[in-house]
């Protein structure tokens, strides 16, 4: 029977919201050039020039708030991503003193865990399941060793602490800017904006518009990007994860809307989850590039 052959992957682009900020700008490049009729000439700019330098104030400052917010939690969750790998790496090294049907075990549930919080990463704690797997298998160590014992109360206390962390990236990977926050960024960037706009007239104060609401956008969108954990320490996680399927022998796995922003080997087979809405869930295929 001839074998049948993989499939080839076809990445796509890996697109951020941020890049938005350019069609962005040439739109307003547009509606500054063909809306110069809604000038306000006898509108008072004295006031104008104050409401605009209220809301810059306003505008920046909660949006340094922000920032510092959604920096605090992408430190805090490569700092516990880093921590998470290093005790599933602790764990499986370990595990191969303590059997071979046991280390096969572990060595499923740390595969089964890695691709299923990379599939779903608002989701953490859909790796739950695989880390009570390991409790559960814990009856198959061979202990007849003094060595075997030490390794086993090793492999118990890091596994005890790998459960603190596992709860802290639970906790940080749904966490977000509050909706006060949000609405506030948007309705001051949104008024900024509309005075920018008024403040027309001449090519200086046009550019200004152009310059200032494109960068107003801009800073919202990276804002959301950061928030949405498309940058930062999901790229992180990536990277962690491809460590854990090479240390532990199995196909490197990637969600296929992640292909674009990873780097593939040409020639290399991969797992590639695809959410199939027939069955309603995901079915993963080896695919080479």
């Amino acid at each position: 029977m001839e074998e049948e052959k993989e499939p080839l992957i076809k990445r796509g682009i890996g697109i951020y919201l941020y890049y938005l900020a350019v069609p962005v700008f040439l739109i307003l490049i547009l509606v500054n050039y063909f809306s110069s009729y809604l000038v306000i000439p006898s509108f008072d700019f004295e006031h104008l020039d104050l409401m605009i330098s209220t809301v810059t104030f306003l505008f920046g400052f909660f949006i340094s708030i922000s920032f510092s917010m959604i920096l605090s939690r992408v430190s805090l969750l490569k700092s516990s991503l880093a921590v998470e790998t290093g005790r599933l790496v602790s764990l499986f090294e370990l595990s191969k003193y303590l059997g071979k049907k046991f280390s096969e075990k572990i060595r499923e549930h740390i595969d089964n865990y890695t691709v299923n919080t990379l599939k779903d990463y608002y989701y953490y704690e859909i790796g739950r399941d695989s880390v009570y797997g390991i409790y559960e298998d814990c009856e198959l160590m061979e202990i007849k060793t003094e060595f075997q014992k030490q390794c086993a109360q090793s492999f118990f206390y890091i596994i005890g602490e790998f459960e603190p962390t596992r709860e802290q990236l639970e906790y940080l990977t749904k966490g977000g800017l509050l909706w006060t926050f949000k609405i506030i960024n948007y309705l001051l960037g949104g008024i900024l904006i509309f005075l920018l706009f008024l403040n027309r007239g001449n090519g200086f104060t046009d550019l200004l518009f152009i310059i200032l609401s494109s960068t107003v956008i801009f800073i919202l969108l990276i804002i959301q990007d950061y928030e949405s954990l498309r940058i930062g320490d999901y790229t992180s996680n990536i990277s962690n994860s491809e460590q854990l399927f090479d240390l532990i022998g199995k196909t490197r796995y990637y969600p296929k809307y992640i292909l674009g922003r990873v780097k593939l080997e040409k020639g290399k087979v991969y797992r590639v989850g695809f959410f199939d809405k027939a069955i309603g869930k995901e079915r993963v295929v080896n695919m080479r590039y």
